[in-house]
């Protein structure tokens, strides 16, 4: 169970994670620990979710449209071939509203939470103190960011799996960074440093007010595939891309004195606790450059 800040009912509410007591063995356990090698591997990680591209799994849709209530009536289709095709579901035109500008937008439909990033360049998340320069692969990169703020955002297999461009700009730059595919659940990261093993992907953007911003999505189990649209340039609030079958996270990293996020946002994640935010909604301002 997890605490989670449902952010539209302005309440606290313990969230049931989607197979929990398999998760609580694989990383809780001396056996579980013994099998994770193999299946954090993406090709047996792929292999185990083949069913849920089968017409066999139609079933499963409704069970969990019922057990995680989610509003079907935004949704584009009513059918799905399988559970894999209601995964990657798309929501119909108007059903979330885009924050206007100079509002920092959510870039998901997930869980947030959001971190300084030290002047040293580490960033501190569950307990797991990361350098930037590793999770990058590009110490040059990470000075970029030294003071600035991270944005955590952890979609939960319930979750909506298309996501937003955080700002508009040229990409600059773009990596693909091999690796495992780690559940990114709390009981994870409790004991390996996830974000630096995972399979990712970001891009560098060169935004037009607040300068670069980097905008990177995570892959976790099971499959975790990142579908990002072939793009050269980002409009801010456009789809930028989609996850494949699995839990996912996306870190979008804002430069010193870029921005400034929502005050109830700040003091759950002092607390550690997520705010769960919608697809397109405010989550602070920026600070413009004037040009």
């Amino acid at each position: 169970m997890v605490r989670v800040y449902q952010r539209c009912q302005k309440r606290l509410v313990t969230q049931k994670d989607y197979q929990q007591g398999i998760l609580d063995w694989l990383y809780g356990s001396r056996l579980g620990r013994f099998f994770l090698p193999a299946l954090t591997a993406p090709m047996v990680s792929a292999f185990l979710s083949l069913a849920d591209y089968s017409f066999l799994s139609r079933p499963k849709i409704r069970r969990f449209i019922e057990e995680y209530d989610i509003d079907t009536s935004h949704l584009t289709a009513s059918d799905y071939p399988h559970f894999a095709a209601f995964f990657t579901r798309r929501f119909r035109e108007g059903a979330r509203k885009i924050a206007e500008d100079p509002a920092i937008l959510a870039v998901a439909e997930a869980k947030l939470t959001v971190y300084p990033i030290s002047d040293d360049l580490v960033l501190s998340i569950k307990g797991q103190r990361y350098s930037l320069g590793d999770l990058l692969q590009d110490k040059a990169l990470a000075q970029l960011f030294s003071g600035g703020t991270a944005c955590l955002y952890r979609l939960g297999v319930e979750d909506y799996h298309r996501y937003l461009a955080a700002e508009s700009g040229k990409i600059l730059q773009r990596q693909t960074i091999k690796g495992r595919l780690h559940t990114i659940r709390e009981v994870a990261q409790q004991v390996y440093p996830v974000f630096k093993e995972n399979y990712r992907h970001y891009c560098l953007i060169d935004t037009v007010d607040v300068g670069k911003v980097l905008q990177m999505e995570i892959g976790a189990l099971l499959v975790g595939k990142i579908y990002n649209h072939h793009l050269t340039n980002l409009l801010r609030g456009q789809e930028k891309g989609y996850f494949g079958l699995g839990g996912s996270s996306i870190l979008v990293l804002y430069p010193k004195g870029a921005v400034s996020l929502d005050q109830d946002i700040l003091s759950y994640s002092r607390q550690g606790i997520e705010t769960q935010v919608s697809l397109g909604e405010k989550i602070g301002v920026k600070y413009v450059r004037s040009t």
